[in-house]
């Protein structure tokens, strides 16, 4: 009984790390990070979504938030109806932002658009929590 419920935790542990590992985006997004301690913030968006496009045009280049996003986070973008999604990243609504370590773990997840002072409040919290 010992060897099946350790057989399945070591099964899980495959499922649920390898995916976003072998992503080609989330590659080059941990490539673009080199030795810096950053995150990938990374969106699922729809090019039919109002709100997918407030947060990449407005508040992602806010004047104050800008700055700490670019400091601290790889932005990469997921279509949901055009990109291979990553498994395990699962989505209810859009835009939802995953911010994921180097090691492809999902630290804290976002749902729906911000505005910018709350926004940037979400990037400190979850980088103070990294």
């Amino acid at each position: 009984m010992k060897k099946l419920f350790f057989l399945i935790v070591i099964m899980n542990s495959f499922m649920y790390a390898a995916p976003i590992q072998s992503d080609k985006e989330f590659q080059q997004a941990v490539e673009q990070m080199g030795k810096e301690k950053k995150l990938v913030l990374m969106i699922y968006t729809a090019d039919d979504c109002p709100e997918c496009a407030y947060m990449k045009q407005k508040v992602f280049h806010d004047k104050t938030v800008e700055p700490f996003l670019k400091r601290h986070f790889v932005v990469m973008e997921k279509n949901v109806h055009r990109s291979k999604l990553p498994d395990g990243f699962d989505y209810f609504g859009i835009p939802t932002m995953f911010f994921i370590d180097k090691a492809g773990v999902n630290k804290e997840t976002l749902v729906g658009s911000k505005r910018p002072k709350p926004f940037l409040e979400a990037l400190h919290r979850v980088w103070s929590k990294k």
